[in-house]
């Protein structure tokens, strides 16, 4: 017969156990606060502003520029010149149109905003990598994709739809047209919500820029581009 014999004790205190489980439940209880603070908006990682309206000086690739603090969206961005570091790999601002100044905090603005009806312009400075360009898949990628041929869009701007009509989501460029170098951009859309483009501005000299921006905005696509350059160029000292 095999002796039978009684797990030995942990030696463990009771008083130490109901620490540990009291921890436990502690940290549950902020993480699930945590998700649902994120969830309902109230957590704001991505876009968090600041009423701040003086200019701070960063580097985005060995490029110089002076922001104004208000515009910067990136709360790591924020904690980076917080101690010191003024190098950015990427710099990611926010602005209203048709003004392009910053939002005011009190809007409690997130990027989700692009798909329930926003004027918001989430803008992207980045290092110039010399990669292949949107126009430049224009007629080698794009069209090849197309469902067909191209038909009118906004403001005189064509419009190529990548999707199925049966698709989840719907996929378009719309491309400014008889202009090699001209407006060309992304748009995407899940159903129920509103499409949000995606708009390779430039990338002359060291830096890139993009923005993302509601389909709406579409109407005056020549005066966006035009604002969304002049506030970059602005930037630089």
């Amino acid at each position: 017969m095999i002796p039978i014999e009684l797990p030995r004790a942990s030696g463990i205190r009771p008083l130490h156990f109901t620490i540990l489980t009291a921890s436990l439940v502690v940290l549950t209880l902020a993480y699930m606060a945590y998700v649902g603070a994120r969830w309902s908006g109230y957590w704001r990682g991505e876009i968090i502003w600041t009423a701040d309206r003086t200019e701070v000086a960063v580097s985005v690739n060995d490029q110089d520029l002076l922001v104004p603090a208000s515009l910067m969206r990136s709360q790591m961005a924020k904690i980076a010149l917080s101690n010191g570091r003024e190098r950015l790999a990427n710099l990611k601002l926010a602005a209203i149109w048709p003004t392009m100044t910053a939002a005011r905090s009190a809007q409690h603005l997130t990027s989700a905003d692009l798909k329930r009806g926003s004027n918001l312009v989430l803008i992207d400075i980045t290092a110039n990598q010399g990669a292949e360009t949107m126009r430049d898949r224009l007629e080698t990628v794009y069209r090849r994709l197309a469902r067909g041929p191209e038909t009118d869009g906004p403001a005189g701007l064509k419009v190529l739809t990548l999707s199925s009509p049966v698709a989840l989501e719907l996929d378009q460029v719309v491309f400014e047209p008889n202009r090699a170098n001209g407006f060309i951009a992304r748009c995407k859309a899940a159903q129920g919500t509103n499409a949000v483009c995606h708009r390779a501005a430039s990338a002359d000299g060291d830096l890139a820029v993009s923005y993302r921006f509601e389909r709406g905005l579409l109407s005056s696509w020549g005066r966006l581009d035009r604002r969304v350059n002049d506030l970059v160029e602005a930037f630089r000292q």
